[in-house]
């Protein structure tokens, strides 16, 4: 086995990790109300991303949180 198939179950793991990392190092340097700033530009962009690839509903999503 080579070490990619060795770390496959632990995918999502590491990913999160990374993630967390990355995230803390961003609230150490340029502070909370800038980190907080990227992530919600970035969740943005992903969501318009997901609704121009076709795999978002925006009608059901709004639903969702106007329930």
């Amino acid at each position: 086995m080579n070490l990619p198939e060795l770390l496959q179950p632990y995918k999502w793991r590491i990913i999160g990790v990374i993630v967390g990392l990355i995230i803390a190092i961003l609230f150490m340097t340029i502070g909370f109300g800038y980190t907080l700033l990227i992530l919600l530009i970035a969740g943005i962009g992903f969501l318009i991303g997901k609704w121009k690839d076709g795999q978002l509903d925006f009608n059901d999503w709004l639903k969702f949180f106007t329930k």
